[in-house]
């Protein structure tokens, strides 16, 4: 076996592997010859400047097929995937940040080689508990989030043992980092800064302020919209992995925000995702 098929089967094998275990890929020519025998079946590396890791993933052209959505090919569901986004920017960004500034949170004082040091080590972590407590309300109770911690660790996107949660080497390298800090910069926190300009009208003042969609609800929207734009509770039991208690508490602020239609009746009862008025709820 020649060393371009023997690194493709490492790779197909293992899913991710260290760069250190893949010396062919820093010649040049011989990365050449490799992407080229991966995009003839439709995949490609993936690689980050960021981890220490090697992985494969489907080339755009073949995402771009509906049939061959990442997510649906690995079973995920859309509350694995929010917990997967909501540990991206707890761990991976937190490490960039770490990386692009070379400090750490609290430790500031440190001398340069100390920081240095510190940063090249640093590995950031998030306990189940904390979880639960900040998102439980969207992502469900705490042995379901405990299943979704263990599903993601079993696939190489997590790592970490029991409380503790740590990145894994396809966290990195399974979501476009480039992509997602730039929906953070434009979006996240442009809405929080438009938030804190317009904080809303002092006490006593009832102003226009328009009343405004709970994160866990918005989540909700997300998957309805995904669906199709409509669905039965069943189908957003399925799909979300919620209690059908919190999906009616959720459904009902939408309703109460105009969000939502409720059709039908009993066995019968679908909702309907309705328009954003773009001068009402955001």
């Amino acid at each position: 076996m020649d060393e371009a098929a023997r690194t493709c089967a490492l790779l197909l094998r293992n899913g991710a592997l260290p760069r250190s275990e893949l010396p062919d890929l820093d010649q040049p020519e011989r990365r050449a010859e490799v992407e080229g025998r991966l995009a003839a079946v439709g995949l490609e590396l993936a690689t980050s400047a960021y981890s220490a890791d090697v992985a494969l993933r489907l080339s755009p052209a073949v995402t771009a097929e509906p049939g061959f959505d990442a997510a649906s090919n690995l079973g995920l569901r859309a509350d694995a995937c929010a917990l997967l986004v909501i540990l991206w920017a707890r761990l991976v960004l937190q490490k960039r940040t770490a990386a692009a500034t070379r400090e750490l949170p609290g430790q500031q004082a440190l001398l340069e080689g100390e920081r240095r040091a510190q940063v090249s080590g640093y590995q950031p972590q998030v306990r189940i508990e904390t979880l639960v407590r900040e998102f439980g309300p969207l992502l469900g109770a705490r042995s379901h989030i405990q299943g979704l911690v263990t599903r993601l660790r079993r696939l190489g996107f997590l790592a970490g043992r029991g409380e503790s949660v740590e990145a894994g080497p396809l966290l990195e390298l399974g979501i476009d980092g480039e992509r997602m800090v730039a929906f953070i910069r434009r979006g996240v926190l442009a809405e929080i800064a438009a938030g804190r300009k317009g904080a809303g009208p002092e006490p006593g003042d009832p102003g226009d302020a328009s009343p405004s969609l709970s994160p866990a609800a918005g989540a909700l929207a997300g998957v309805l919209a995904r669906l199709g734009g409509e669905a039965a509770i069943g189908d957003l039991e399925r799909e979300t992995g919620q209690r059908r208690s919190v999906l009616r508490r959720l459904l009902r602020e939408l309703d109460e925000l105009g969000r939502v239609e409720r059709t039908g009746e009993r066995r019968a009862t679908r909702y309907r995702l309705l328009p954003e008025d773009p001068e009402g709820v955001r």
